[in-house]
């Protein structure tokens, strides 16, 4: 018996594969290659599409990751904890190279950091940069928000006391400093006004932030791969001598020779709050195709169009 059901799930997994392949290939026929990926996504699980589709397209990107700024007050230890767990989910993904904060430096920065707002020191940023990333994601755990509202419809309402626990994630472009995401999960627990009254508060709020957190810190890690995967690898022109180009891109991204960029002029400065300018995205000037590849740079050959300078911004094109 148990020889038989081994025999039918390895059938059933196989012809299951059979069938995904086919499925891939019909709608690779029907919509081109260029669309297959949005049409695959669409009809299986966003986690078996990934398995499926090919990823030649895509450079991966060098994210740094910063703890969680504890503004809930959990306390070194708990936030400690979360912000390792939330690492090691992001570390799962194949499209992201990972980097912890150097050490010592954060605790001094966390310190000034709004309330439900975007964490983007400019200091974090630069130290991000001179490392060589293409991104930077700091987190917040927010303060727990509680309220006395009433609920239900007369005759059956009644006053519960609500603790609202909510999470933030900031992702920064590095080469262009601005802001690629910010997305906020929060999650409502209740209990009747009159059991509140005789509840311990912060072992109640223990007990929701430990049920909420670990499930919001998966949400928030599809959402980031999600979002880094959907923006364009993004770089800067380093040096340029005798008309042979160097930028921040190597093997450890996945790029070969012969793939191509995008080149863009600097564009218009604007004031960001914390007083330092940033320049958008100029018009876009020519292209370069990659010729050298090391590491964690390259060397490139003007494709078309010019001229091209240091500190240009570069966008993977194919």
């Amino acid at each position: 018996m148990k020889l038989f059901f081994e025999k039918n799930q390895i059938s059933k997994n196989t012809t299951r594969g059979l069938l995904l392949s086919a499925l891939v290939f019909l709608l690779a026929l029907s919509f081109g290659c260029s669309a297959t990926k949005s049409a695959v996504e669409t009809v299986l699980p966003r986690s078996m599409a990934k398995k499926i589709l090919p990823t030649g397209n895509y450079l991966k990107k060098r994210v740094m990751v910063f703890p969680f700024v504890d503004q809930a007050n959990l306390g070194p230890e708990r936030a400690g904890k979360l912000s390792r767990e939330f690492y090691s989910l992001l570390e799962k993904s194949p499209s992201l190279l990972l980097y912890k904060s150097p050490d010592g430096m954060y605790s001094s920065l966390a310190m000034n950091s709004p309330q439900f707002g975007v964490v983007t020191s400019s200091v974090l940023v630069d130290v991000a940069e001179q490392m060589g990333m293409t991104d930077l994601l700091i987190g917040v755990l927010n303060p727990i928000e509680v309220s006395i509202n009433k609920t239900g419809l007369w005759p059956f309402d009644s006053w519960k006391k609500i603790y609202a626990v909510s999470v933030a994630v900031n992702i920064v472009d590095i080469a262009t400093k601005t802001l690629l995401l910010t997305h906020l999960d929060l999650q409502e627990f209740s209990i009747p006004l009159d059991e509140a009254e005789n509840e311990d508060e912060q072992e109640y709020i223990k007990r929701v932030t430990s049920e909420a957190l670990p499930e919001m810190m998966e949400k928030m890690v599809e959402t980031v791969e999600d979002r880094l995967m959907a923006n364009a690898f993004t770089g800067k022109i380093l040096a340029i001598e005798e008309g042979t180009i160097l930028f921040n891109a190597g093997s450890e991204v996945g790029l070969n020779e012969g793939q191509v960029f995008d080149v863009f002029s600097i564009g218009p400065a604007i004031p960001s709050a914390s007083g330092r300018d940033v320049h958008l995205f100029g018009n876009k000037i020519g292209q370069i195709k990659t010729a050298t590849v090391m590491e964690k740079h390259s060397l490139a050959e003007t494709l078309s169009g010019g001229p091209f300078d240091v500190g240009q911004i570069i966008r993977f094109q194919r």
